[in-house]
């Protein structure tokens, strides 16, 4: 089956061309010597009848890096030869499709059909059949894969954003607990300085020390003794009064001390009052603001699963119009071709989308609708299908 495929000129048309190209080759023969400059091989080419730029592409390889300058008459002609066979390769590899084969198996079996080779025919849709059913069953595993790709970029970037969630609320709450530790230790040290003050005052206050009725009525009694001149009666006097005043300062002494113990101790316990006060604000703070971190995680998650069950379900309905499309594209492999012959891919792949694809004459196919962009009946990436595959994959599926 060779109808509709490509091939380069036969071994048997160079020979046949040989002795032309020899005459032309002699016009660019430099000064006799079987040879012709690098430089004027395209003009040689273009007189041989073929194209300027197969020319140039003959001159580039013979040339090398510009090193050479004259080419023989034996490796102008290989050179030619191996460059139309490598552009004839090319034009295979762009136009052989899974497409295009079921489309050349459609029209040989139509052929066989015509000329009444039923034998031939039947093969032919054997083979059309396999090839239909691999490709459709090719085409629905790749927009699984797809789909399956997509669920897994999903779920990645949803763990993505769960861990910056967690690093925000994390960096928050060493914050949070760094300025409340940075508030207790600006109250201790407030509440030190207000005990130093406090301790401070207690030492450089003057004592004040107010004796007694009968401390001053012995002074009087002394002072009139001595004005009389008793004097051994005005020295007992003294010492009684002596003892008296000792006593005196003791008591107001330890009077003083306790008033300044009972004052420190109400301070200490005011400033413990604080402490415990602010204490019990950052534990309230902190509850508060790991209930709020727990509310935002469970909102944050219940949203993520939303977003995959409505991806899940969208995913479903893509997988199925893909499914239908596909299979009603491989079931009239002609008309499809010539859908995309004659309209733009884009075009063909909104209208599809919408359920309907372009009218072609008096035809007008109705189809199932597809995912954006969907271009049969190539590979697929991020749930879009793209162009055609590689000639190879397509020889594979013919060679099954």
């Amino acid at each position: 089956m060779t109808e509709g495929q490509k091939s380069g000129p036969s071994e048997d048309e160079y020979q046949g061309q040989i002795s032309s190209i020899q005459q032309i080759f002699a016009e660019y023969d430099h000064n006799g010597s079987g040879k012709v400059r690098v430089e004027r091989i395209p003009d040689l080419i273009l007189n041989l009848g073929r194209d300027l730029q197969v020319g140039r592409e003959v001159a580039r390889q013979l040339s090398g890096s510009g090193s050479v300058e004259v080419a023989t008459f034996e490796e102008v002609v290989q050179t030619l030869k191996k460059v139309e066979e490598t552009q004839d390769r090319e034009v295979d590899g762009e136009t052989t499709t899974p497409l295009t084969l079921l489309k050349r198996l459609n029209a040989y079996k139509k052929q066989c059909e015509s000329n009444g080779e039923y034998v031939e025919a039947q093969k032919a849709r054997k083979k059309y059949e396999e090839l239909r059913a691999k490709e459709e069953e090719r085409q629905r595993r790749l927009v699984d894969q797809a789909q399956q790709q997509e669920m897994m970029e999903v779920e990645q970037a949803q763990r993505a954003q769960f861990l910056g969630f967690s690093n925000a609320w994390d960096k928050y709450m060493a914050d949070y607990e760094s300025t409340a530790y940075m508030s207790l230790e600006r109250l201790k040290e407030q509440h030190g300085e207000e005990l130093s003050k406090f301790q401070e005052m207690i030492r450089h206050q003057p004592a004040r020390v107010k004796c007694s009725r009968e401390l001053l009525e012995l002074r009087r009694k002394q002072e009139a003794l001595a004005k009389l001149g008793k004097y051994e009666e005005a020295w007992k006097v003294k010492e009684e009064g002596d003892q008296l005043e000792q006593w005196e300062q003791a008591r107001s002494a330890s009077l003083v001390s306790d008033s300044a113990k009972r004052q420190e101790g109400r301070l200490r316990s005011q400033q413990q009052k604080a402490l415990q006060a602010l204490l019990k604000r950052i534990q309230r703070d902190r509850g508060e603001q790991i209930r709020h971190r727990q509310m935002d995680s469970q909102r944050l998650i219940q949203r993520n699963k939303n977003l995959k069950a409505d991806l899940y379900k969208k995913q479903h309905l893509e997988f199925q119009r893909a499914e239908a499309a596909i299979r009603s594209i491989m079931s009239q492999p002609e008309h499809a071709q010539r859908l995309l012959d004659e309209h733009d891919p884009a075009s063909v792949a909104r209208s599809a989308a919408m359920g309907e694809l372009p009218a072609l004459g008096r035809i007008k196919w109705k189809g199932p609708s597809l995912p954006e962009n969907y271009m049969p009946p190539g590979g697929i990436s991020k749930g879009l299908v793209k162009t055609a595959r590689p000639r190879q994959e397509s020889e594979e599926l013919v060679a099954q």
